[in-house]
């Protein structure tokens, strides 16, 4: 089996990519909301650190004011992250097994925060999805319905371009249309001959 990790800044572009990739995907971001489901072990340990009010009075996190704390510095982003991260891997890993258990032999790890999670090592070739800054801040805005200020503080708490292109064996640039980034998907495909 072929696992190819698709990671980048924050409002690049990294799901439409992984769209145009049209491959079995496992979703890293849709695995780490399954983490710390209510009466999770991962929620209970971001509550110890971060505090009870990050949750609801039914017991389910309020990923709204998790993000605020979490996002205020670097420091707190990191403690979010060494706590989720191991159970995310945990989860990936069972994810990739019962792929292979189902016959796939190329599969997509969509993961903003590869590197962050130690998931590289799952991927036999990573590629980075990057756009300029000014185009992210207004996707995530959009996306996530948030003003500029917290768009900015979100997008500080992040690596840096240069951090990718250190890292990844491949970097798409997304500042363009989806055309565009469809093209670089089959680009891809046929560069690593899928």
């Amino acid at each position: 089996m072929k696992i190819i990790g698709i990671t980048g800044a924050s409002g690049s572009g990294k799901s439409e990519f992984v769209n145009a990739l049209n491959l079995p995907v496992i979703n890293a971001d849709k695995v780490a909301r399954e983490v710390v489901e209510k009466g999770s072990d991962c929620l209970a340990k971001l509550v110890e650190h971060f505090g009870e009010d990050i949750l609801f009075a039914d017991g389910t996190l309020n990923r709204k004011l998790l993000a605020k704390k979490a996002f205020s510095t670097r420091e707190q982003t990191d403690v979010l992250n060494s706590i989720t991260h191991p159970f995310i891997k945990d989860l990936i890993n069972k994810e990739i097994c019962d792929l292979k258990t189902r016959g796939e032999k190329v599969i997509v790890l969509d993961a903003p925060q590869l590197f962050e999670a130690n998931c590289e090592d799952l991927c036999d070739f990573v590629v980075g999805v990057l756009a300029d800054f000014e185009i992210r801040k207004a996707r995530i805005m959009k996306r996530d319905n948030i003003n500029e200020d917290d768009a900015v503080v979100r997008l500080s708490a992040g690596k840096s371009d240069d951090f990718f292109y250190e890292k990844c064996d491949k970097i798409i640039i997304n500042n363009d249309s989806v055309d565009k980034l469809k093209l670089s998907a089959k680009n891809l495909l046929k560069e690593l001959d899928i």
